[in-house]
């Protein structure tokens, strides 16, 4: 037996922990590893991936002589540090081995400790793992270094922070020597590719892949919306199709003992967090994402562990391997878009050795139903997206080349070599590295003397500003005003349009309002509203363009039974398609239908998230140029939206589409891409990593133009071309449709607008401009207006009483004195009334009274129509004199200018009535 090879002491702590068997995949890697082979285990979650790697590195150690830091275990979250430090101090402990943890949240103390007395076993972070090289003893410790662990090494092999730590490696061995490597990875698409970047150049890789035993049991569901789904979807403020799969959740929570409750975004966690506590406060179920503070997700995870909590609704922030106990069933809400995704999600279930994953998609609408069906198939099958990492990204490039001159002058033919042994930079060429070096230079972080460069005091700065490659926007705390304690934090971008006094906005699955918005953090309390929900940044998860076309298929051929949906998900996607069929024709792989309808185009294509963004960016730039008047494009992974600016034949658009050639596309989309508002956001990043920016400068404050005119022609400008192309674009699937419609494989079809073009329609009201949101969307827009609750408070005599729009005369008067001053107040803020009986007021307080006899002052004007104003969510009386002010053609106009000011006060998605 394979634990028979490893030292006595170690079998007796197996013994002690009660493991007598190995795993399978223990079973073919701890002899591999003890013979000293780079090795790339490849399982799914919970099946003692840790041990198969740790244990024959333990024997090592324990069997040869050595000092300070011997191996180094790198995992891209500090969460997973804290999990590994506890499972490996009982080994070393009985071993006489040291471990310790350093990364962000390491206390000054026990760095010290660290840097005198070097464990023989780190833990830590890509990211501190830079600063290590800094220190002249941990660079005097890392020169012991024999094993290098990467866990979860699929998470970092795709990215910049993937880049980053693979020229840490390098730069390793130049201070080690050659070490063992081992990479820990989830099951995976493109296995080789993690292999390559895992070994650099020059080095072979044992891959142990696990054939998965762990079984698992998975269903799409979509339940029947029932009358007490519609009577609690107005208290929920939601749609009843969204409350029934909320309830179905709830059912499936409180019929298992520990529920994880996955769902792709922030927001929609703190969405349905909210609502559930709104439904019922004692239902025990918490929330865990990123942008809530640590503290806060540790106490989430100790309750869902300790099973306080029968249920967690989280986002990727539970994805990998953290200790949160034995869930014994997993749900995700909505299609989880990649198979990979859901394959990790649903192995947090029975997350332990030969446990079965049991779990379930709950679809709220037929294009979720059919990607989830999709997704399950092909989890199901082991037909994962294939994983690329990208080649030589400038920036890290540039962040590296700063880093290796923080201890002394480095050679530059040796800075060069160090970097190509790494697998993202193998093929870097020399001309590349000298401009990078030479523009690092130019912005003043290093200064270069013939064959070699050393730092500058503002380089040293850049690096620190600069560790890691994670994409940052500046964050606000929000702190409670009752407990001082930090609850989250919010992105600049969601304070700045949104944060005022007495605003309401979700966060930890409860409603808070803003008491007082400081230079960085919010004071808030907790009120019982439903506020709305914050946006965060890097959210949305993209489609393939092979699960896209799958829904294509299964559009074509409606082979149901091979697929994994409940009666009623079948049911559903039937219908839906039963009613497409009958409208005209049906988008599938092989079809392109075009809708046309006023002023508005939707081309239903099956190419996947980034695939239909390619496209739709070239065709709009070439529609706008033959019609001489700009096309606004909205875009899902199932179809192109067009708002054009006149009605046009559809011929107009299909001969636009047909035009784009599969050999000229490329230097089109670069083209496009140059000349786009889009690009703009990404050279900031890349002039921030590039260290032409300052990191913390305020993205309102910088001058777009003149950074352009500085930079245009060098590798920092051309680096965020590739970052758009590489990141947010899919060049090589686009040229594959491009040829496919060449050949005439790809048909098209016109028709009136269908069901799948409406649902698109329904999907994207917020992307589409305002100006063009139709009557329908506006009237249903009134009729919540008109519904809400006000308190219309009398300046001259205090009184106050209720009114809803609706029942308001068209110039309303107090009941009490016959005084027209009234200002149209809320639960939350009616006793801003009382301030006009005080005689010392402070600032605030003034400010408030001034804000009470505007809002009086336009109802005194506008009577019923500055109330409607007002109902608007976020609009006080500001933005709503700004809209009455405004010319108005009519009704539709006005309610589009409070629609306007509703989507830029919140900035997220939300449920329409």
């Amino acid at each position: 037996m394979v634990f028979e090879l490893l030292d006595e002491r170690i079998r007796k702590v197996l013994r002690d922990r009660n493991i007598h068997e190995p795993t399978g995949p223990q079973r073919d890697t701890i002899p591999r590893v003890l013979e000293g082979k780079h090795v790339l285990l490849v399982a799914p979650t919970g099946i003692g991936k840790t041990e198969a790697a740790m244990l024959p590195v333990l024997h090592k150690l324990i069997n040869t002589e050595g000092k300070g830091i011997r191996c180094i275990y790198v995992t891209p979250l500090r969460a997973l540090n804290r999990d590994m430090l506890k499972r490996l101090e009982e080994f070393g402990e009985a071993l006489d081995l040291r471990v310790a943890v350093r990364h962000g949240d390491t206390p000054q103390s026990e760095r010290q400790k660290q840097s005198k007395f070097a464990p023989d076993i780190l833990i830590t972070t890509p990211e501190t793992l830079q600063i290590m090289f800094t220190g002249r003893n941990l660079r005097a410790h890392l020169k012991n270094v024999r094993y290098f662990v990467v866990d979860e090494i699929h998470e970092l092999t795709d990215d910049e922070r993937g880049a980053q730590l693979s020229i840490a490696m390098e730069r390793l061995v130049d201070l080690a020597g050659e070490y063992q490597r081992i990479g820990l990875s989830a099951t995976v698409g493109s296995v080789p590719e993690v292999a390559h970047y895992l070994a650099g150049a020059d080095r072979q890789v044992t891959i142990v892949k696990a054939q998965v035993s762990k079984q698992m049991e998975l269903s799409v569901q979509c339940p029947a919306v029932t009358d007490v789904d519609r009577d609690l979807a107005g208290t929920l403020q939601s749609d009843p199709q969204l409350i029934s799969c909320m309830r179905r959740c709830r059912d499936i929570i409180e019929a298992h003992r520990s529920t994880l409750l996955f769902v792709n975004t922030r927001d929609t966690a703190e969405a349905l967090a909210a609502r559930y506590h709104v439904w019922d406060e004692n239902f025990k179920v918490g929330v865990h994402h990123g942008s809530l503070s640590k503290e806060i997700r540790i106490e989430m995870e100790e309750d869902f562990k300790a099973e306080r909590l029968r249920g967690l609704i989280c986002t990727s922030s539970l994805e990998l391997g953290i200790d949160i106990g034995s869930a014994d069933f997993a749900i995700q809400y909505n299609s989880p878009r990649q198979v990979a995704r859901l394959i990790q999600r649903m192995g947090r279930a029975g997350h332990h050795v030969g446990a079965k994953a049991e779990g379930a998609i709950i679809a709220s609408n037929p294009d979720e139903i059919a990607e989830s069906l999709v997704i399950v198939r092909k989890s199901l099958h082991e037909e994962l997206e294939p994983i690329r990492v990208r080649p030589n990204p400038m920036t890290v490039l540039a962040n590296q080349l700063v880093a290796m001159s923080m201890v002394g002058a480095v050679k530059k033919d040796e800075a060069y070599r160090t970097i190509c042994r790494s697998y993202p930079f193998q093929d870097l060429q020399r001309k590349d590295f000298d401009d990078v070096l030479d523009l690092v230079a130019r912005i003043g972080l290093v200064f270069i003397n013939e064959g070699e460069y050393k730092k500058s005091a503002r380089g040293r700065k850049y690096f620190y500003d600069n560790i890691s490659m994670i994409p940052d926007e500046r964050t606000y705390l929000v702190r409670d005003l009752g407990t001082r304690a930090i609850v989250g934090t919010l992105d600049e971008s969601f304070v700045v349009s949104f944060a005022e006094p007495y605003a309401t906005f979700i966060t930890r699955g409860r409603s808070w309002r803003i008491v007082e918005v400081r230079e960085d953090e919010l004071l808030v309390e907790q009120v019982k509203d439903i506020g709305s929900i914050p946006s965060w940044v890097g959210e949305d998860i993209p489609v393939p363009y092979s699960v896209a076309q799958e829904v294509g298929r299964l559009r074509r051929e409606p082979h149901y039974e091979k697929y994994k949906g409940d009666g009623q998900a079948v049911q559903e996607l039937s219908k839906y398609m039963k009613e497409q069929a009958d409208s005209g024709a049906v988008p599938t792989d092989r079809m392109i239908t075009l809708e046309l309808g006023k002023k508005l185009a939707i081309l239903n294509v099956c190419f996947g998230t980034k695939v239909n963004e390619t496209i739709a960016k070239v065709l709009s730039t070439l529609l706008s140029a033959r019609l001489g008047e700009s096309v606004g494009v909205t875009t899902d992974p199932y179809r192109i939206i067009l708002d054009l600016p006149r009605d046009i034949k559809p011929d107009t658009i299909i001969d636009t589409l047909r035009s784009i050639r599969s050999t000229t596309i490329e230097s089109l989309v670069r083209m496009v891409i140059r000349n786009s508002s889009h690009l703009r956001w990404r050279f900031v990043y890349v002039a921030k990593k590039f260290g032409a920016v300052e990191k913390e400068a305020d993205y309102r404050n910088i001058n777009f133009s003149r950074l352009i005119e500085a930079y245009e022609k060098s590798a920092m400008f051309e680096e965020a071309v590739s970052k758009v192309l590489w990141e947010d674009l899919d060049m090589e699937s686009t040229i594959d449709v491009v040829k496919r419609i060449e050949s005439g494989e790809l048909e098209f079809k016109v028709c009136g607008l269908s069901p799948i073009g409406r649902a698109g329609l329904a999907h994207s009201k917020e992307l589409i401009t305002p100006q063009r949101a139709d009557h329908s969307i506006l009237m249903a827009l009134k009729r919540r207006l008109e519904e809400e609750l006000m308190f219309l408070s009398c300046l001259n005599c205090g009184f106050q009483f209720r009114e809803r729009p609706k029942d308001a005369p068209s110039k309303p008067t107090c009941p009490q004195c016959n005084g027209r001053m009234l200002a149209a107040l809320y639960s939350y803020n009616r006793d801003v009334i009382k301030l006009l009986k005080k005689t010392k007021r402070s600032e605030d307080e003034e400010k408030e009274l001034r804000k009470l006899y505007k809002n009086a002052s336009l109802i005194s004007t506008n009577g019923r129509k500055a109330m409607l104003a007002m109902a608007g969510r976020g609009i006080g009386p500001d933005t709503a004199g700004r809209i009455l002010a405004s010319f108005h053609q009519d009704e539709d106009d006005f309610l589009r200018d409070i629609l306007v000011a509703e989507i830029n006060y919140a900035k997220t998605k939300r449920f329409w009535d």
